[in-house]
């Protein structure tokens, strides 16, 4: 059962700089910290890129991929410090933000980053989670994980810290479905898009050059069947929770399932990976 976290928030810590929705950080009724998003620019329609957000958390968690935890974040009054903000002028009191739940000790990786040797690879405590990601961010057409940002790529993966080893996590997947570009019009009929993604990024290329390609096979076909199993129950249960909170597109989780249970997509994006390992 999807039940979506509903937390209040009690502290505006900062606004964080970045190029995308600048997440505000607000330390929250439960005393844990999120990373809190809403609309920062002028088209109200981007307000589904937070719930494509919430539908790939839980699709994220449906297939064992390792993601931060989230909830919906109602701003209380009081707590919205104006001198803080920037570019979440829009947000009032008594919205209702996605708020992804921060975890410490971990690191984003950055966007130099690679694993430059065995030891760095070995580090890493799931691997196969890495290829999971790749394969993943194809199904869904994630236009933002793997984007070339001159000089490096943008990664939204953090790495948690286990001693002298590393977990990564996915997070941050507001530009899902085709991005922006692409609210209202997305569906199954649309091209199959393998450009600018994870697959194609420096910490890709240098993680799977340690991996095995046999290993990469395993992986890939344990995981691409699961992929075919209908998440409409997943996708519907999500998208009822937010009507009354968001103006979403309509049909919107319909159009989700047609395009994620596209059978030629699937066989697309394990072709693709599958191949990964021979280019690179």
């Amino acid at each position: 059962m999807v039940e979506i976290a509903k937390v209040k928030t009690e502290l505006l810590l900062e606004e964080t700089k970045t190029s995308g929705h600048a997440p505000l950080k607000f330390i929250c009724n439960d005393g844990n910290l999120y990373y809190c998003k809403y609309l920062v620019d002028f088209d109200p329609n981007e307000i589904n890129c937070l719930a494509y957000e919430i539908v790939s958390h839980y699709l994220l968690k449906t297939l064992n991929i390792p993601t931060p935890d989230i909830a919906l974040v109602q701003i209380s009054e009081g707590t919205l410090d104006k001198s803080k903000i920037i570019k979440n002028r829009r947000l009032r009191v008594n919205y209702t933000c996605f708020g992804s739940k921060g975890i410490d000790p971990s690191e984003e990786i950055n966007e130099f980053e690679t694993c430059s040797n065995k030891r760095d690879y070995s580090r890493i405590v799931n691997p196969e989670d890495v290829i999971k990601i790749a394969l993943f961010d194809l199904w869904i057409n994630n236009v933002d994980r793997g984007r070339f940002i001159n000089p490096g790529f943008n990664y939204n993966l953090l790495a948690v810290r286990f001693g002298n080893k590393r977990k990564i996590m996915a997070f941050d997947h507001a530009f899902v479905f085709g991005g922006v570009a692409q609210i209202g019009v997305f569906n199954s009929k649309m091209p199959f898009e393998n450009q600018d993604k994870f697959h194609q990024s420096d910490f890709y290329k240098s993680f799977i050059s340690y991996m095995d390609e046999e290993e990469i096979i395993k992986i890939v076909d344990n995981f691409i069947p699961l992929l075919k199993i209908s998440h409409i129950e997943v996708i519907d249960a999500v998208i009822y929770q937010l009507p009354d909170i968001w103006k979403l597109a309509p049909n919107l989780a319909n159009r989700i399932q047609e395009y994620l249970f596209c059978e030629e997509r699937i066989e697309k994006v394990k072709a693709v990976i599958l191949n990964s390992k021979s280019i690179y």
